[in-house]
């Protein structure tokens, strides 16, 4: 196994720092041959062990990562440079790529952190590549989602480099999602990577989102959520993204939490009965839960109750009678007496949850029909203006009329569907749990 000295490296630094053309390709090579096969472990020991002797206020050497980065950051720039009538050499974005990856391995970093010194001139720089040089972008997106995976490198990026990246990705995927620019758009992986750079970009931002930023991603997505038609691992990953940014931004939102739903409704109800990938509906059902939380508007939040409840109380019908056909000498006990998936449980949880704020809408309008005292409604903590706009917003649309609540109940479980006897059961523990707490009007209002 060849052994690597201080003079290996010496002479690819000098070659990568030359002005010459010719002179660059040859130190690129070099370097690339040290960082294939048997070669590549002892290299990057070497620099790894190097780096890691560097002080807290010592200026990187050229046998440490930090300066081999710096290096190829100014070589693939001098690159990109001097081929304006070509594409430049792909060689130049694979190697960046390699040597960021090995120095983060924790076989041959040496250290915590060890790009820390060089990481903001490293985001610049993939910025400018990824905004001007389309034939790198596949590498240097590589290069983006390994940076934001580290917490502390993501927090050293620029308000303004993480703000144009967001706005740069968003664009690419409308652009590839759109009909019209199917043309220009490149193979489905190529998009799905696109996907994956700005949902790293959004689970790990520099701190808190920008707030010029915020509008902007909504804008994004209501646009985003206009394409999505079906189902795979695009949506998928689509679905994602915006369950990461209601996670993180939701609560700051307001009224824009309307628009995104206005915008997934449609995608929403259409595979939620449909959808065989457990995963997609997985997604689906914790976006409607966060929604459901985060809505503060007691008429955007009723809607989106009666919404939730019109796919819920059949997807609960489909759920009883797929386990009842089981055969009965197939499977062990548990299966025969319906153990429910991970996917079931969540969806019963969901489903008490909706039936009890559906139960207690129901308890408002009646309480408010028998004009019940001011002291009531304020223990109810729903006041009439809420309930007025509630009741004009129901007027405004056409609706199907609905049985109330515990009448729909009462005949799911007469007729002995399972998956509605543990969804019963669930609602009375969350009762149960709220009276305890004594808290129970404020958690679902």
């Amino acid at each position: 196994m060849a052994k690597v000295s201080s003079r290996d490296v010496r002479e690819i630094v000098e070659k990568l720092s030359s002005d010459k053309v010719k002179a660059r390709e040859e130190g690129i090579k070099l370097l690339n041959s040290w960082l294939e096969g048997e070669k590549s472990y002892n290299f990057c020991n070497f620099i790894g062990l190097s780096t890691s002797k560097l002080r807290p206020d010592e200026i990187p050497h050229a046998e440490t990562w930090p300066f081999l980065v710096s290096l190829l950051i100014q070589s693939a720039s001098s690159e990109i440079s001097s081929s304006k009538r070509r594409n430049p050499k792909m060689i130049y974005a694979k190697t960046l790529r390699l040597i960021v990856q090995r120095a983060e391995d924790a076989k041959y970093s040496g250290q915590i952190l060890p790009l820390s010194s060089v990481v903001k001139p490293l985001f610049n720089h993939v910025w400018d590549v990824l905004s001007n040089v389309p034939s790198f972008q596949s590498e240097y997106g590589i290069i983006l989602r390994h940076l934001l995976a580290v917490r502390d490198y993501s927090f050293q990026m620029r308000k303004r480099i993480y703000c144009s990246l967001v706005m740069l990705y968003i664009e690419k995927v409308e652009a590839s999602l759109d009909g019209k620019n199917i043309s220009n758009c490149t193979s489905k992986e190529e998009v799905f990577r696109n996907i994956l750079t700005l949902h790293s970009l959004l689970d790990y931002p520099p701190g808190d989102y920008p707030v010029n930023l915020r509008g902007d991603i909504v804008k994004g997505f209501v646009r985003i959520c206009s394409f999505i038609r079906e189902e795979g691992k695009i949506s998928r990953k689509l679905v994602e993204c915006i369950n990461t940014y209601l996670l993180n931004d939701g609560p700051n939102l307001g009224f824009q939490l309307l628009e995104i739903h206005n915008a997934m409704q449609q995608f929403l109800f259409h595979c939620w009965l449909t959808t065989h990938d457990r995963v997609l509906k997985d997604s689906l059902m914790f976006y409607a839960r966060t929604q459901l939380n985060l809505m503060r508007g007691a008429a955007d939040r009723y809607l989106l109750v009666e919404q939730l409840l019109d796919v819920i109380y059949k997807d609960l019908d489909q759920g009883s009678v797929s386990s009842i056909s089981i055969p009965r000498g197939d499977g062990n006990k548990d299966d025969k007496l319906g153990t429910l998936s991970s996917s079931q449980c969540g969806l019963v949880e969901l489903a008490a949850v909706l039936f009890y704020r559906l139960v207690y809408y129901e308890a408002v309008s009646h309480a408010l029909s028998l004009k019940v005292s001011i002291k009531a409604q304020k223990m109810l903590r729903f006041t009439p203006q809420a309930c007025l706009n509630t009741t004009r917003a129901s007027l405004s649309e056409k609706r199907v009329k609905r049985e109330p609540a515990a009448v729909i109940l009462r005949e799911a479980l007469m007729q002995g569907k399972w998956l509605w006897i543990v969804r019963q059961c669930n609602c009375t523990e969350i009762i149960t749990e709220q009276h305890k707490s004594s808290k129970w009007h404020m958690k679902f209002c």
